[in-house]
This record gives structure tokens, C-alpha cells and sequence, in this order.
């Protein structure tokens, strides 16, 4: 917010100074509109990328901690980027996504969901893992809404399409999952993975997520293979 004030105020000055300049002494307000407009994008732009670095700074450090397993110490690092949330639009809603995908990673579900609720909706990730959140506690009318709502912001994100008709499935709705992928057919057609999942759930076999990888694992609907293996070895 105040970038864009700054950028307006910046805007407004070179308005009415070259509205002066090219009126030849007397205020000519299209003379100074072209000027102004220039004036006001090139200051916002050049703000908004200076917050968005100390973001990114901000962030890196986090990023050393979480790799050093200090979750909590992490958290409170990106909670020093709040602040720049009032000189910035989205930044505040861009940190509760950073904050709550790492509580969901970690299982501390309750605490991911209030900043999974506030994450910035374009991040499909943050969305996904609210989703799957309330399909694990069988609020399947939540989860749809929230689904909906992702793939329409991010309609080409396969993975995404392919989780909501997993968590469909699963909730035995074949045909409802069927209905997903063949929608997001028509955004993404060329994507195999996606084909192969609309064909399996047509000839009723199972849906087939672990080409994914971690991006696949990382929602807790499955175990990576080294769990598995541990799981089988523990059994044994």
C-alpha cells in the first residue's frame, strides 16, 4: 500500500510539473497525464521490486534454518516479513503460504490451516494443502470449494488437477474424479500423466501419483519410498 501511495504522489508532482512546463506557464492537464502515468508505473515498479528483495532475504534465511531442522526458528524468521506487508500488496498472504506449507510438510495440521486459509490464492500449493487438510477430515464440501478455486487461478497446473480428482476418488466418487480430469483435459491436454489417470479411473483401476515425486509426496497422501521400505522392514 504505501509503494502504491509513494508511486501515486510520484505520479501526481511530475503530472502537474509538465503540465506547467509544456503549458507555457499555465497548467495544461493532458500535456502532463502521459508523463504522470510513466512516472507513477516506473517508481512502483522500482519499490515493489526493493520490498520484494528484502522478502527474498528473508526468506533465504529461513531456508537455512529449515535445512537445519529449526522449524520453529524458521517460522519466526518469516514472520519478520509481516511488516513489509503494508508497503506491499500480497506480501502478507505470500508469508502465511510460506508458513503454513511448512507446518502442513511438517504434520502440524492445526497449525497450518488459519495460515493456509490466508495464503495467497494464486499459490497453488498453499490451496492444495488446504484442500487435501479438509479431505482428511472428511469436510469434503470445504475441500471442493477450495479445489475449485485453485484450478481455476491454476488451470495448468497438472498435479493439482489430478490431487482434486485423487482426493474424489478416494472419497468414492469415481465419476465426480472422472468429471475433474476430463475438465482439466481441456486446459492441459498434452500432459500423459493426466490421460493415463482419466483412462485408469474409466477401466475402474487405480490412479497412479508417485510419477510426481515429492511434489506428489509432500501432501501426505502417500509415503515416500524409504518410508515404505522402513514400514515393510519394521513388519518383517
Amino acid at each position: 500500500m504505501i509503494n502504491l501511495i509513494l508511486a501515486i504522489l510520484a505520479g501526481a508532482a511530475t503530472l502537474v510539473a509538465t503540465g506547467f512546463l509544456f503549458g507555457g506557464g499555465e497548467f495544461e492537464f493532458f500535456y502532463g497525464l502521459a508523463p504522470g502515468i510513466i512516472a507513477l508505473v516506473a517508481i512502483y515498479v522500482v519499490l515493489a521490486r526493493k520490498t520484494m528483495k528484502e522478502v527474498e532475504a528473508i526468506m533465504n534465511s529461513a531456508q537455512d534454518q529449515l535445512k537445519a531442522q529449526k522449524i520453529d526458528a524458521a517460522v519466526e524468521t518469516i514472520k519478520q516479513a509481516y511488516p513489509l506487508g503494508k508497503k506491499q500488496f500480497l506480501v502478507a498472504s505470500q508469508v502465511d503460504a510460506q508458513i503454513g506449507s511448512i507446518y502442513f510438510m511438517t504434520k502440524k495440521f492445526d497449525r497450518a490451516e488459519p495460515y493456509l486459509k490466508r495464503s495467497f490464492k494464486r499459490n497453488w500449493t498453499a490451496q492444495a494443502m488446504l484442500a487435501v487438510l479438509y479431505y482428511k477430515r472428511k469436510k469434503f464440501d470445504d475441500m471442493r470449494e477450495v479445489f475449485e478455486e485453485a484450478v481455476k487461478l491454476n488451470k495448468k497446473q497438472a498435479i493439482l488437477w489430478n490431487l482434486y480428482a485423487y482426493c474424489e476418488w478416494k472419497a468414492g466418487n469415481r465419476e465426480d474424479a472422472i468429471q475433474i480430469l476430463t475438465r482439466a483435459q481441456e486446459h492441459i491436454p498434452k500432459d500423459e500423466k493426466t490421460k493415463n489417470n482419466l483412462k485408469a479411473l474409466q477401466n475402474k483401476k487405480k490412479m497412479k501419483m508417485r510419477g510426481w515425486n515429492m511434489l506428489w509426496y509432500q501432501f501426505h497422501l502417500d509415503k515416500p519410498p524409504a518410508q515404505r521400505q522402513q514400514v515393510q522392514f519394521g513388519r518383517r
